[in-house]
């Protein structure tokens, strides 16, 4: 996938990191990750699964709990996600942000695509 986010200065990246997409199995919600742009290399899945929560198509919920406010940032100033509002995740909270990229919103449309039916 083409965005890429200057990973300098996140704690353990190197530099640039691209968006990784896959499904959770249970709900084909998708799962967001960020990975190394020269290596694949995995760096942080920064999306959690849950399922009782009412999310639209292109919505996602972001586990702020266990992320560095740097990464927060850094997701935030890529302009692929709009802020929309808080859930609790059992004691924790955790933030529903809408996919603004279209470059995303296709990849993950392609992920479930190739979900066998």
């Amino acid at each position: 996938m083409p965005i890429t986010i200057d990973g300098t200065g996140l704690a353990g990246s190197p530099g640039p990191l691209r968006f990784a997409v896959e499904l959770y199995a249970v709900n084909d919600r998708p799962v967001l990750s960020l990975v190394e742009a020269a290596t694949g290399d995995f760096y942080e899945t920064f999306t959690s699964n849950v399922p009782s929560e009412t999310l639209a198509d292109d919505e996602v919920i972001v586990g702020l709990w266990r992320l560095p406010m740097s990464t927060v940032v850094a997701l935030l100033d890529s302009d692929c996600f709009q802020p929309i509002r808080t859930v609790a995740v059992g004691n924790a909270r955790g933030a529903v942000w809408r996919i603004t990229a279209g470059a995303l919103l296709e990849a993950i449309y392609l992920a479930k695509a190739a979900v066998p039916a």
